[in-house]
């Protein structure tokens, strides 16, 4: 009897062990969550900010529509469970130059910008200092949220197996033997690019390989150059459209298949979001060409603007933004868009990214981009290259 009272007592004291440990496990949940609700409330008191909200304005590039819209009201949720600070986002998708003239003209104040690509913060600074007499982003603060390629899509039966091409160089030396405007077999075209990043990202390559160079050793004199020109001058001349946004050039190539235009410039995960369909309505594949020239990233960078009307709190609740957009489920969200991850800990998935969807998982050579004068400049200088029949 004295044996089992005492296995009793153990199990009672075990018990009671356990229960003490609970007990302190909570009490230290609780004190965390006290500390950063102090901790946050301090901030937004020290600032003069509002105890209960803040409203965070994002501005990005309507091709990562999809998955920011996702992610949104997770973030919202996440923010005020961790915060314990209601969130008010207004995130707001636009075209990536459209986007820098409102910043700069002040029609939009956001607190955070991602466009699609790099190549637009050089342009946004430069832009604002002229006005301003500073920078509005520190670019060495600046990190991709996710990274998409501007590639070359073609139709592999109707196109690409007559015509193997593996860049620029290939498909201009296909232009010089072919019919302009698009009545050979060469139909070209990407989109506007002073409306839209790819068509912006296409043509500096084209100017870039003109003039024998990678786009950050571009000059203003390459773009202005009527050697250069005249070498971009043929392919251009076998455009057949020039798109205003890149989703809806993409849904154009393909409602129209291959008949319609046979190499144009998108995005990449453009082309994973549409290759099956194309296969199912045209009975033939829409591949990725990665120029071997080099391909120019949409990096989608994540920018904090210095701007006068961003408060403490909100660069606060902008880098939480940040934080969370990178986690790996969210990330791994954004491969089913299309995206490849920015978070190195995220492994590509390869289910996503194989030549079944039209793309290939190795990248070629990155091309930096150019100081925003000269992308200008090269923009600019596509007016006279420009196929002037086609809209």
């Amino acid at each position: 009897m004295r044996e089992a009272g005492g296995c009793v007592g153990m199990a009672r004291r075990r018990r009671y062990g356990l229960g003490v440990l609970l007990l302190v496990f909570i009490i230290g949940v609780l004190i965390g969550a006290l500390a950063i609700y102090a901790s946050v409330q301090y901030r937004l008191i020290s600032v003069g900010g509002t105890v209960n909200s803040v409203e965070l304005t994002f501005v990005y590039g309507s091709e990562k529509q999809g998955w920011i819209e996702e992610a949104e009201s997770g973030f919202e949720r996440w923010f005020e469970s961790t915060f314990f600070i209601d969130v008010k986002c207004n995130f707001i998708p636009m075209g990536s130059k459209e986007s820098v003239m409102q910043i700069v003209n002040e029609e939009l104040h956001p607190v955070a910008w991602s466009p699609a690509s790099s190549i637009w913060v050089p342009l946004l600074n430069e832009k604002w200092k002229s006005s301003h007499g500073s920078f509005l982003v520190d670019e060495g603060d600046v990190k991709p949220l996710v990274i998409s390629p501007v590639v070359l899509a073609t139709w592999n039966n109707s196109f690409y197996q007559q015509h193997p091409f593996k860049g620029i160089r290939d498909l201009r030396e296909i232009a010089l033997t072919d019919p302009d405007g698009g009545a050979g077999d060469l139909k070209y075209g990407h989109t506007n690019p002073h409306l839209s990043n790819s068509g912006a990202c296409m043509v500096l390559l084209e100017f870039a390989v003109a003039a024998g160079k990678d786009p950050d050793k571009l000059t203003l004199f390459d773009a202005a150059n009527p050697q250069v020109q005249a070498w971009v001058k043929p392919l251009e001349d076998e455009a057949v459209q020039y798109g205003k946004s890149t989703g809806f050039f993409g849904d154009w190539a393909v409602e129209g298949g291959p008949k319609a235009i046979s190499v144009f410039a998108v995005y990449e995960n453009v082309v994973i979001e549409k290759s099956k369909e194309a296969k199912q309505v045209w009975g033939d594949s829409l591949i990725a060409v990665y120029p071997e020239e080099g391909v120019i990233l949409s990096d989608h960078p994540f920018c904090i603007l210095n701007a006068p009307w961003v408060t403490p709190l909100q660069r606060f609740a902008a880098e939480k933004l940040y934080e969370y957009l990178m986690r790996p489920e969210v990330q791994n969200e954004a491969q089913k868009y299309g995206f490849r991850p920015a978070n190195p800990s995220v492994p590509l998935n390869t289910n996503i990214f194989n030549p079944e969807n039209g793309v290939n998982a190795t990248l070629p050579r990155v091309l930096p981009p150019p100081p925003g004068y000269v992308l200008e400049a090269v923009v600019s200088a596509w007016d006279a290259v420009r196929n002037q029949g086609v809209k």
